[in-house]
């Protein structure tokens, strides 16, 4: 738990240093954008709910209908630099959850933690972002005690870098990472690349604005041969009229390895409905 406290503390620290000064005044909680992982990754940032339709189940339950229940966001906590072209400290953390929903008790499969510190650029039409994270996996314990499972020691502290690109409705993205400590001691190098398209309001509900949107997600990493997994979407999004802030509904796919790092290296396919809040 150790490292999970060490991005806490930093954070922790760097707002009540730069808090107790006259000059971070508008600098503490800065009203700029927080980084975005792409439209389609596995990952996310929001509050995400998915019904899944295993074709081919990486866990012992197989193929099946499953749910998943993501929680997670980026904060910028300090603007290190202000004005059209702003530097921003952020921080933050991500919980998955995976349930079977064809056991009777609706068993936690697994559960993965994400918890960073990100530093992001917005050098509009470019965004850069440097990220450094923990990350750890954990079985459910209604799946180790009904098959007799061993959980996988996944722990990982991981840099990484991300750059996108967009114009019109169009975002390309792609980030590279390399975990500093490995508790496995695989390969450490990993890739990702995404390509979102966000439209135009194709009409209102309620007074906000409903846009269509898309996307592909490729990764891979050398730990697995880099061999590339794929995940796609398609839906819509409604803004509030007064917040801004968005909920989504859309179809998703993946087609690749496991993104439950529980059992990453076993192949995973499935297809699903997502409905997603902005926290």
């Amino acid at each position: 738990m150790s490292s999970i406290r060490t991005p806490v503390t930093l954070a922790w620290l760097s707002l009540v240093c730069l808090g107790s000064s006259g000059a971070a005044q508008g600098r503490v909680l800065p009203p700029v954008r927080s980084f975005e992982l792409p439209e389609a990754a596995p990952r996310v940032h929001g509050f995400v709910g998915r019904m899944l339709s295993v074709q081919q189940g990486e866990s012992a339950f197989g193929d099946e209908s499953e749910a998943e229940v993501g929680l997670g966001e980026d904060f910028p906590l300090l603007a290190l630099r202000r004005g059209p072209r702003p530097i921003t400290l952020g921080f933050g953390a991500q919980l998955y959850g995976r349930f079977s929903l064809g056991d009777s008790k609706s068993a936690l499969i697994s559960n993965d933690w994400i918890v960073e510190l990100s530093a992001t650029a917005d050098l509009t039409p470019w965004v850069l972002t440097l990220r450094v994270y923990h990350e750890s996996s954990h079985l459910g314990d209604e799946y180790e005690d009904r098959f007799d499972a061993t959980r996988l020691d996944w722990s990982r502290e991981v840099a990484g870098v991300w750059a996108s690109y967009s114009r019109g409705p169009w975002r390309l993205t792609g980030g590279a990472s390399y975990a500093l400590i490995d508790a496995l001691d695989l390969k450490r190098a990993g890739g990702e690349v995404g390509l979102d398209y966000r439209g135009g309001a194709i009409g209102h509900i309620l007074g906000g604005p409903v846009r269509p949107v898309a996307g592909i997600f490729f990764e891979g990493a050398a730990a697995t041969s880099w061999r590339i997994g794929t995940s796609a979407k398609i839906g819509l999004t409604l803004a509030g009229s007064e917040t801004g802030r968005e909920m989504g509904i859309g179809l998703i796919a993946h087609d690749g390895l496991s993104t439950q790092r529980q059992f990453f290296r076993n192949g995973s396919r499935y297809w699903g409905l997502e409905l997603r809040f902005d926290l």
